[in-house]
């Protein structure tokens, strides 16, 4: 199958390749080749070099396994440059008082410089897409910074305004931040090419009110836009429920205190939950809740949340998935007394594939974009990732468990977005690394000086010399 495109485009080939279309109607090919037209897939089949014109790019991706580019759903790009600083200490308490005070010490700069550093470092791993939820908006300009890396590095990206300003923040500073979103909006939704899209990170309930998640849910539907909400304290989604707003374009991050009737009521509007495991897991969360958000059906996907805890890389989030929803399984089956351990038909056996369908296809529904990403079949926008196999082979078994249980982002080969390689044979085309640590560099330098200036703790750090 293929789809109707101009002649005029750019072509290009992918050849030999073990391809993991994550479509029913299309499945897995050992031996396929994907056809890319501007920024759609045109065509995915076994044999594609008759249909492909002469002057088409071709890219050899034998030894090779072709997944739809991974999407990142709950990101705080602009703690990057803090890569480690949240490490040691994992409570409530340890983030707000080593992390999230700096956001009071970030010029417009260093969010421009920490978004573009965040945004190279996934693009070079694999992830394609992703919701920044960027709550460290704390001027117009602040904002606008942030949307100007990500237009530099070309990363499809939601970048998800935050309505949290300083705490005790008066009236008035709520009201910019609704005006901005609705120009933002305009200028961005409206007048862009639809790589970068403008969102809203909702204020947390805790923090705020629910007036106030309420008229910027109104402001949002009326201008279409996504939004996510950091969901901790227990009880924060039925009551968006009651009050009528949930809704299946608010996806709430973490959700470790969620009821099965909250996952009922997400999974009944289509909705479902951003899970950031690696941060759940470490920081002593609750890990059924993506057992039975999967068995209810409110889908989950995947978030690295924040670097100042793990490393970026969304193949080491599907494998700690995996084993922790594996685990929980298995402790269901003891307590029943099942032993030795049998998996029974009330308990389903989570297999590595819905990893990788947490990180493709439910992220790509997540984005507001299931119709247009998460899965490579002819139509859909050309996010592709080539994880290279070699040179000690593919894994036995289940291609999509290699992904989930073998790979790493140095296995990442290629990385093409909308039809634009921006990673091949492993390296970047068109964004520099280094240019990524200097940009951490002159953020830390910054930042730390003046929190030092205005007598706040500040981290260790050695300034470039």
């Amino acid at each position: 199958m293929s789809a109707t495109t101009s002649t005029t485009e750019r072509r290009l080939l992918i050849k030999s390749a073990t391809v993991l279309t994550m479509d029913p109607e299309y499945g897995d090919l050992t031996n396929g080749d994907i056809l890319i037209t501007g920024d759609r897939i045109t065509a995915v089949g076994p044999d594609l070099t008759d249909r492909a014109p002469a002057d088409a790019e071709v890219i050899d991706a034998r030894g090779m396994i072709a997944i739809p580019g991974l999407i990142d759903t709950h990101m705080h790009a602009w703690q990057t440059p803090l890569k480690g600083l949240y490490a040691e200490g994992w409570t409530l308490d340890d983030y707000l008082s080593k992390v999230f005070y700096l956001r009071e010490h970030f010029t417009p700069d260093d969010i421009y410089d920490a978004t573009f550093s965040g945004s190279v470092q996934m693009l070079d791993a694999g992830v394609t897409g992703v919701l920044d939820f960027c709550h460290n908006v704390m001027s117009p300009e602040a904002a606008d910074a942030g949307l100007r890396a990500h237009r530099l590095t070309g990363q499809r990206a939601l970048f998800a305004f935050g309505m949290l300003g300083s705490f005790g923040a008066p009236p008035e500073d709520h009201a910019w931040r609704l005006e901005h979103v609705r120009r933002l909006h305009e200028e961005v939704n409206l007048g862009g090419d639809g790589l970068l899209r403008v969102g809203m990170a909702l204020g947390s309930v805790e923090y705020g009110t629910l007036e106030q998640v309420t008229k910027e849910i109104g402001l949002a539907r009326e201008l279409g836009m996504r939004m996510s909400i950091h969901q901790n304290p227990p009880g924060q989604i039925h009551a968006l429920h009651e009050a009528g707003l949930l809704g299946p374009d608010i996806v709430p991050a973490h959700a470790n205190a969620a009821s099965d009737g909250e996952l009922a009521a997400l999974a009944a509007c289509g909705g479902g939950i951003s899970f950031t495991p690696e941060g759940e897991f470490g920081g002593g969360g609750s890990m059924d809740i993506l057992n039975r958000a999967h068995r209810i059906g409110a889908q989950p996907s995947l978030g690295i949340d924040t670097h100042t805890r793990v490393s970026i890389d969304l193949f080491a989030a599907m494998r700690l998935t995996y084993l922790l929803m594996r685990n929980v399984d298995a402790d269901t089956e003891r307590r029943a007394g099942r032993w030795p351990l049998t998996y029974s038909p009330d308990v389903p056996l989570i297999r590595p594939r819905h990893m990788l369908e947490f990180a493709t296809v439910n992220a790509a529904a997540h984005l507001g974009l299931s119709d247009e990403l998460g899965r490579l079949t002819p139509g859909r926008l050309a996010d592709v990732v080539l994880v290279n196999t070699e040179p000690y082979g593919i894994a036995l078994g289940d291609p999509a468990a290699h992904i989930v249980l073998q790979t790493t982002p140095r296995d990442v080969d290629t990385v093409i977005v909308g039809g634009q390689v921006r990673k091949q044979n492993g390296v970047l085309t068109d964004l520099d690394p280094t240019a990524a640590g200097a940009a951490t560099r002159r953020v830390r330098e910054r930042v730390f000086a003046d929190a030092a200036a205005h007598g706040g703790p500040v981290p260790d750090f050695e300034p470039a010399r």
